[in-house]
């Protein structure tokens, strides 16, 4: 009964989302850390949730609902950590129409990671001064 309370939160949260994200919201219900995590864990064995692991400042895990045909490709600035979404078929292509020997692709995620606009803008200031 509770890990289904905690799978109704998973839907309702935006996606993806953090163990944080999640635990701040069961807190309301009176649902335990304990549980909250325990459920995450079993939800990605049951394929009900992916985990991907990423670095922000401090290592961090994000977790979205499984679906078919996931793709997720994003940009992410090691400096503020600021996550921008994008989307490019020629490397969705490539990766999904390419054949792989013992091997069947379910979902795919890309991380390009570098520095945002915003902040080679503020390195640049700082080196000019």
């Amino acid at each position: 009964m509770v890990r289904n309370m905690v799978l109704h939160q998973v839907c309702q949260l935006p996606q993806p989302f953090t163990a944080e994200q999640l635990t701040k919201v069961c807190q309301e219900e009176r649902i335990s850390v304990g549980t909250v995590y325990n459920s995450l864990n079993l939800f990605v064995l049951a394929h009900i949730l992916h985990a991907t692991s990423r670095q922000r400042g401090q290592a961090a895990t994000e977790y979205e609902l499984t679906t078919t045909n996931t793709i997720r490709m994003q940009v992410v600035c090691q400096n503020c950590g600021r996550v921008t979404e994008f989307h490019d078929v020629a490397i969705e292509r490539l990766v999904t129409e390419r054949k792989y020997s013992n091997f069947n692709v379910q979902h795919m995620s890309l991380f390009v990671y570098g520095e945002c606009k915003i902040c080679r803008r503020k390195i640049k200031k700082t080196t000019e001064a």
